[in-house]
């Protein structure tokens, strides 16, 4: 198969969507400004995640792990992960209960969501409405990012992440790792919304700064050996060649041809080279399938990979 967006029994995907489909094609198209219990029922999101404690064995020594709970679907009883007694569950809805109030008092949209793995992980994508001009025809638009996982796999995430319009690119509006503008809910923890949007501070004019910092890589001129010299940085810093040398690499090399030719680029500024990393993540680099990618390129290794260029270039551009 080659997505993992969940699928029903009537083989309808767990994703809804506004405006052009995503994926594959698949998933409910919805009207801009939809209520959330319509996003919840078109997005497959409205069941619930149950627990039982582990039992093993059969007839009279059959015994109980009271330590230890699967959860499963409350819809179709499809097990999801076994997790210890002391997990906190976070629902499906709750992703999209997060941006009722936004959504009502802030202007946000919703944009996209559903559920990958069989129910596994799941998400909301809402769009901030705040759209600006790096340079020329260059555009980027803001969003707001939860994801969660039922299955033991990552924490409950909330992030802010950008949207290169001319070639779907995402960069974390992160300026730096260590100021990253994220929120991580350990499932050890009660997840607590409006605790999560104190935190993220989710009018605090983040995207106005991003837009700041891109404008400034955009003004910045950069050499193809400046670009060349950065780009065997990045990839010793974050490993990503085993090659003694780095240059050689196939990275490094997709990453100096997505900085002169990639779309949107010229080859001429840090923008530039920013950009050519943040294509290679989203749409050169290698992944099982779709959804894996995209999964790496909002958390995981990707965005790492992508905060980490970002950084980079403002503190040597």
């Amino acid at each position: 198969m080659s997505h993992e967006l969940t699928l029903g029994k009537d083989g309808r995907a767990e994703m809804a969507y506004c405006g052009d489909a995503p994926w594959h094609g698949l998933g409910q198209r919805l009207q801009l400004g939809s209520p959330i219990e319509v996003w919840s029922e078109q997005a497959g999101m409205n069941w619930l995640i149950k627990r039982s404690r582990v039992r093993f064995g059969e007839g009279e020594k059959q015994q109980t792990m009271e330590d230890q709970h699967v959860l499963f679907r409350s819809d179709n009883k499809a097990a999801l992960g076994i997790v210890s007694d002391k997990y906190k569950i976070v629902q499906p809805i709750e992703c999209l209960e997060f941006f009722r109030d936004l959504v009502a008092d802030n202007g946000f949209s919703l944009h996209t969501a559903g559920t990958l793995f069989g129910g596994r992980k799941f998400w909301a994508l809402a769009s901030i409405n705040e759209s600006a001009v790096i340079t020329g025809m260059d555009k980027v638009d803001g969003y707001l990012l939860l994801t969660s996982s039922c299955d033991g796999s990552m924490a409950t995430t909330a992030k802010f992440t950008t949207v290169r319009v001319v070639c779907n690119n995402t960069l974390s509006m992160s300026l730096r790792a260590k100021d990253r503008r994220e929120v991580a809910v350990s499932h050890r923890t009660k997840f607590e919304a409006d605790r999560t949007k104190q935190a993220l501070g989710v009018v605090s004019g983040v995207f106005a700064e991003f837009i700041r910092a891109s404008r400034t890589l955009a003004s910045r001129p950069l050499t193809f050996n400046d670009a060349m010299h950065l780009t065997a940085q990045l990839c010793n810093e974050q490993k990503l060649s085993v090659k003694e040398d780095v240059r050689e690499s196939k990275g490094f090399a997709s990453i100096m041809t997505l900085f002169e030719n990639g779309q949107g680029n010229h080859g001429e500024t840090a923008w530039d080279w920013l950009n050519g990393v943040t294509e290679f993540v989203d749409h050169v680099q290698r992944a099982s399938t779709n959804d894996h990618k995209l999964a790496n390129s909002w958390y995981g290794k990707g965005d790492a990979l992508k905060t980490a260029a970002m950084e980079l270039a403002l503190n040597n551009c």
